[in-house]
């Protein structure tokens, strides 16, 4: 069998534990043996984990060049690296490696099975059988250590939330020096004194404060930040069960569902809250308030955006005689006279059509934002690495208490990670640090919010809904009416 080998496959893949040098180390050993025996070969490295195939990436490449002929064999490290999947993965595998005549070569130890052998079929279908039962013995441990974890108030839910930061050494959510009191005095307070979410949205854009996700804020945003259990200093998991991806076809697999709130778990004094038990009653009771009780026609669509020229007061809106919306003489200076709410209207609009314009050349030149662009990019990768880190860092210590590892062996491999962790946090602070300096928004974002705030003007919105959508792009708007016959207005976009 080794003669007939001519061209093969290399299909390297990171378990679950694994750090990347492993991924390397065994990707090594392959091509050592590849050339050993002087096999052409191709590689196809799995990085994402998946239990099932459908959600691999590589796996489907491999099954489709496979099929197609490409290959006399497929070399992976241990038979259970090609998957741990349902039997209908199994039955999948089987088949294709049958009907193809192509072999499966082990590297960890040698080992060459051919699917049309009846013992080599035997064979593999046993490890199958050995791995699938292993792996939902190691899924169903680290579930039980983060479940543990969880109950003894370490945060393993993903990305730290606004407000706070992940303490890596206790495993724990922190204040953030920063986000916190921008969530207590902008945010909260806010909210509590009277202003809407559409409104603090608009505010912390204006001061060109980033979302949690890095752009621009939004009411939903807002409105989940308000409403959230962990700004308590609570942890709630339990929420969900099932798979989410609609792309998984396990059929052991239970479909994705949002569990009843009565049967969710909270821990609670988890970490230090940034509200009350009393400031949160209120939150909710101010929502359920204002969702049964809207403001009715006491907002035009330019409300609170319409500013004096001179003095920067808020321009007052009435209806005149003739039902007629118009901006009343500035009552602070009384240097700025009033006018058609009209007139500002058009300037919206017009500004819009020659803004959108003016972006399209510039995207079409590519010559804006590049900078922006890549940095953002830079930090996505960075972040994406930290999260690896940290729920790698995670699981060694779940590894440890359930006895997988020795403790020298947990200490050893939680240095490298809590290191790492320092040394990522480190330079995204710089990338962020560079990215002040940029806008918020993409010139390709501002486009679409534009079209879309243009398709609103045009279908004759609601006064309420079009203060909300002209409050998402426009900071403010400068009125100059100084005479009869002039006015001047300058609309100034986030």
């Amino acid at each position: 069998m080794i003669n007939a080998i001519k061209n093969v496959a290399i299909y390297p893949r990171k378990s679950r534990g694994e750090v990347d040098q492993d991924l390397e180390k065994h990707l090594l050993i392959m091509k050592e043996i590849c050339e050993q025996h002087e096999w052409n070969y191709v590689e196809y490295p799995e990085i994402g984990s998946g239990e099932s195939i459908a959600d691999r990436v590589k796996i489907k490449e491999l099954i489709k060049d496979v099929e197609e002929g490409m290959y006399d064999a497929v070399l992976v490290f241990d038979f259970d690296r090609l998957g741990r999947g349902s039997g209908t993965d199994q039955d999948t595998i089987r088949r294709l490696f049958k009907s193809t005549d192509t072999l499966i070569i082990q590297a960890n130890p040698f080992e060459i099975y051919d699917y049309n052998d009846e013992r080599d079929e035997e064979t593999m279908d046993f490890k199958g059988f050995i791995a699938r039962r292993e792996y939902k013995m190691i899924t169903k441990r680290l579930s039980t250590g983060r479940k543990i974890g969880l109950r003894m108030g370490r945060w393993s839910n993903g990305v730290a939330p606004f407000g706070y930061s992940y303490n890596a050494e206790l495993k724990k959510l922190q204040p953030h020096p920063k986000e916190s009191e921008i969530y207590k005095s902008l945010i909260l307070n806010e909210f509590l004194n009277g202003k809407s979410t559409h409104d603090i949205a608009w505010n912390l854009n204006k001061k060109q404060i980033p979302s949690p996700r890095n752009g621009l804020w939004s009411p939903t945003t807002v409105n989940a930040l308000l409403k959230s259990d962990v700004h308590l200093g609570h942890i709630v998991f339990n929420k969900t069960e099932g798979v989410r991806t609609s792309q998984t076809k396990s059929l052991d697999k239970k479909p994705f569902r949002v569990k009843p709130k009565e049967e969710w778990t909270t821990v609670k004094n988890c970490h230090t809250p940034l509200k009350t038990e009393e400031q949160h009653m209120r939150i909710m009771h101010l929502m359920g308030y204002k969702r049964s009780h809207s403001k009715g026609g006491n907002i035009n669509s330019l409300s609170g955006l319409v500013k004096c020229y001179n003095c920067g007061n808020t321009l007052t809106i009435q209806k005149n005689e003739e039902g007629e919306m118009f901006f009343k003489k500035c009552t602070s200076c009384n240097e700025c006279k009033g006018g058609n709410v009209q007139l500002a209207e058009d300037a919206i609009y017009e500004s819009l059509i020659k803004i959108k314009k003016n972006l399209i050349r510039i995207n079409n030149e590519q010559t804006n934002n590049e900078e922006k662009r890549i940095l953002l990019e830079k930090i996505e990768m960075l972040e994406n690495e930290l999260d690896k880190n940290e729920g790698a860092l995670e699981k060694i210590e779940e590894a440890f208490e359930e006895g997988m590892y020795t403790a020298e062996k947990a200490k050893k491999k939680m240095k490298v990670r809590q290191e790492k962790i320092l040394e990522l946090e480190d330079e995204l602070k710089n990338y962020k640090k560079n990215l002040g300096s940029f806008s918020l928004v993409t010139n390709q974002e501002r486009i679409n919010k534009i079209e879309n705030v243009v398709d609103f003007i045009k279908n004759g919105s609601s006064p309420e809904k079009m203060n909300a959508i002209y409050k998402s792009i426009i900071s403010h708007i400068i009125w100059k009416k100084v005479d009869l016959s002039e006015v001047r207005v300058t609309v100034n976009f986030l």
